[in-house]
């Protein structure tokens, strides 16, 4: 199988470059400009959150195929809400997202054994994954500066 972990400080470049390439790849094509845009400035090139992602304050999961990142989950500093979930093309529809998403929750509750849920906005690409993996869509969907997305919660079964 592939190692699974939070990454360090050195390797967030490497994440978020991954990030717009399969967001460029598998999200962008249903976008306005405008939503790539905003993509990019508030995600990959926000100068603010790629350090506090260097200093482990938005935690970032990756799998890792011989060393290198295939695949990412990415939070805000709250812990609660998940903000990036990307996985190289090759890898699609092989678990790799769900692995990752089973050791984040399993490290967030060792962390915080009282956490309930967790929240994330859905892209178009992605919903079918997030309800397969137990999530469930809060609303419609929205769009708000070029995103198009859906609220979704997972709630935490202990």
């Amino acid at each position: 199988m592939y190692d699974i972990r939070k990454i360090n400080q050195n390797e967030v470049d490497e994440a978020l470059s991954l990030a717009l390439d399969v967001f460029m790849q598998f999200e962008a094509p249903d976008y306005k400009p405008e939503g790539v845009e905003t993509f990019k400035r508030d995600i990959v090139q926000n100068k603010v959150f790629i350090e506090r992602c260097k200093k482990g304050e938005c935690p970032i999961y990756a799998a890792f195929d011989k060393g290198k990142i295939i695949g990412i989950i990415g939070m805000r500093s709250n812990k609660t809400h998940i903000n990036l979930v990307f996985t190289k093309k090759e890898y699609h529809r092989q678990g790799v997202a769900t692995a990752i998403f089973k050791f984040l929750l399993d490290d967030l509750l060792r962390e915080n054994p009282e956490l309930d849920e967790i929240t994330l906005n859905s892209s178009p690409y992605g919903k079918g994954f997030y309800l397969h993996i137990g999530f469930e869509a809060l609303s419609e969907e929205m769009e708000q500066d070029g995103i198009r997305y859906t609220p979704m919660k997972y709630v935490v079964k202990k």
